[in-house]
């Protein structure tokens, strides 16, 4: 592997598959007047009201993406379905953590008959050609990594069994390679931001997956991947890859400064150090093949 990895997939060569191949029994269909039918079949059970010309944004074998079209067009909403429950489940309690704690398209409903949950519609993508785009992705991914800091007293209690604290008492999951590189990574996070912090991370990061709303704020689409016992240290090993998709070629150690720059904006205590032996203490415990340079 190469220092320079292409895509985000690139940059986690050897990383330990979090779920085997063929785990998904049932997959979204494929067939465009399927997907279509599906959608309208959740938006009467799961969202009765919501109405409007329905096409199809995006589609895999896991989930499938509509748009919901509203007059006004700014009152367009999207709706995705999920394959699997679990999935479904993941994402819903994402929403649950990031809404009002980081930077995430708005949940207008949810429902548990077809899987689905109804989204803010952010048609226009953000721009890539302004220079501080590179600090802005860092600090939206800082965000989540530390959303839990900002969760209301009834969520966090909630969330307690997640907590960095909750984590080392319990054993590693089962998809780790080496627990005890796994037990050094959760030591760093407690150095970095205390026991309650729920270590958030997985995020789908591509450049196509910042979003504008009308007033500018960016936004991160796709958080139904983010995981409580992943870490964000698999968020940092792939941002130079979705960097320089996005046309900024940037240097490991200049993409280290940048997340260690929003992380401390938003409340950690990570050093440079620190930070390096925690991303070496997560390859060992995934068995990643390469930190392209972050180590150093």
């Amino acid at each position: 592997m190469t220092s320079a990895p292409a895509t985000a997939a690139e940059a986690l060569t050897g990383l330990a598959r979090i779920r085997p191949p063929g785990w998904l029994a049932a997959p979204m269909p494929s067939d465009p007047a399927a997907l279509l039918g599906r959608a309208r079949q959740a938006l009467a059970a799961d969202h009765p009201g919501v109405t409007g010309r329905v096409s199809v944004l995006s589609a895999r074998y896991t989930a499938a993406v509509f748009v919901v079209h509203q007059v006004p067009a700014g009152a367009s909403l999207v709706l995705k379905l999920h394959a699997d429950p679990a999935a479904y489940a993941g994402e819903t309690l994402a929403y649950a953590l990031l809404t009002g704690t980081a930077p995430v398209p708005r949940l207008y409903g949810e429902g548990e008959t077809m899987l689905s949950v109804l989204l803010e519609h952010l048609p226009q993508a953000a721009d890539w050609t302004r220079p501080q785009m590179p600090a802005v992705l860092a600090d939206r991914v800082a965000a989540v990594h530390t959303a839990s800091q900002r969760l209301t007293a009834e969520a966090a209690e909630a969330m307690a069994r997640f907590t960095v604290a909750a984590l080392q008492g319990a054993p590693a999951p089962a998809w780790i390679a080496d627990p005890g590189a796994y037990g050094g990574v959760l030591a760093g996070y407690a150095d970095a931001y205390g026991p309650d912090l729920v270590p958030l991370g997985h995020l789908d990061l591509k450049p196509e997956h910042l979003r504008l709303r009308s007033d500018g704020e960016v936004v991160l689409l796709d958080v139904e991947s983010v995981r409580p016992d992943v870490t964000g240290l698999i968020d940092v090993v792939t941002l130079t890859a979705v960097l320089r998709r996005a046309g900024h070629e940037l240097s490991a150690g200049r993409v280290l400064g940048l997340y260690l720059d929003a992380t401390a904006a938003h409340g950690a205590n990570w050093t440079a150090s620190t930070l390096r032996s925690a991303l070496r203490a997560y390859a060992a415990a995934t068995g990643l093949e390469s930190l392209h340079g972050l180590d150093q």
